[in-house]
């Protein structure tokens, strides 16, 4: 009676073993998210670049609507390698949502009124490489952690329109844009469940410090909230 009860425990022992490792697929796999991002950046730099152009075109305002939005959609690609239940490496592209700042002034250049409209949008994006810690909770649920670094780039660009100057040279509507490479580190924690054994969806909340070139469109931390789906070959 002992050897069989020992028997059949065993058998249950390696069944809900079978089971966790189930839980926890081992190998490559592949993912998609997307989310919303924010970035914690000065205001006053964009206002201060608003006037600055104003300032370039001889234009006075008597009047400036302006709006100021750090918040925009993001989206991520990543693949990695799960190497055990506890530990996973990635690499992916991460494009985060633009910070958005706009200008409707009107007001009067050397000879006549008019009106100076200035859009000024920058934006973060990069690659980066990570490592993954784990901590399962059940067959199909599990907390996870990673960080490392985003090697990204920061764009920004500006718009004016300006309507009723009649001074030589002429400002005129101007489009222009610039960018630069900065390296960067992230973090990021979130929570994970298993679905027909492949498949992961992902909920995690992500920031990169200290994002941004200084010179550029200024310094701050990214914030992201990110929902995704893997596979697993």
């Amino acid at each position: 009676m002992k050897n069989n009860s020992a028997r059949v425990a065993a058998a249950l022992f390696c069944l809900v073993g079978a089971r966790t490792a189930a839980a926890a697929e081992l190998g490559f796999y592949l993912g998609g998210q997307v989310g919303q991002s924010s970035r914690d950046l000065a205001r006053e730099f964009y206002e201060s670049f608003n006037v600055f152009i104003q300032q370039t075109s001889s234009f006075t305002a008597t009047e400036d609507r302006t709006s100021f939005d750090d918040s925009g959609i993001a989206f991520a690609i990543v693949g990695g390698y799960r190497l055990t239940r506890y530990i996973a490496f990635e690499a992916g592209y991460t494009k985060y949502g633009k910070v958005s700042f706009s200008s409707h002034a009107t007001g009067d250049f050397p000879l006549e009124g008019g009106t100076l409209h200035n859009n000024i949008d920058s934006e973060l994006s990069g690659f980066s490489i990570a490592a993954v810690g784990t901590l399962p909770l059940s067959r199909d649920w599990e907390l996870f952690a990673r960080g490392g670094a985003l090697f990204a780039t920061n764009k920004i660009r500006i718009v004016s329109d300006a309507t009723g100057q009649q001074f030589i040279p002429v400002p005129g509507d101007f489009e222009i844009s610039g960018s630069k490479d900065t390296n960067e580190t992230f973090a990021a924690i979130g929570i994970s469940r298993r679905v027909f054994e492949i498949y992961d969806l992902r909920l995690e909340y992500q920031r990169v410090f200290d994002a941004g070139a200084a010179d550029l469109e200024g310094e701050g931390d990214l914030d992201a909230a990110l929902l995704g789906l893997n596979v697993t070959f």
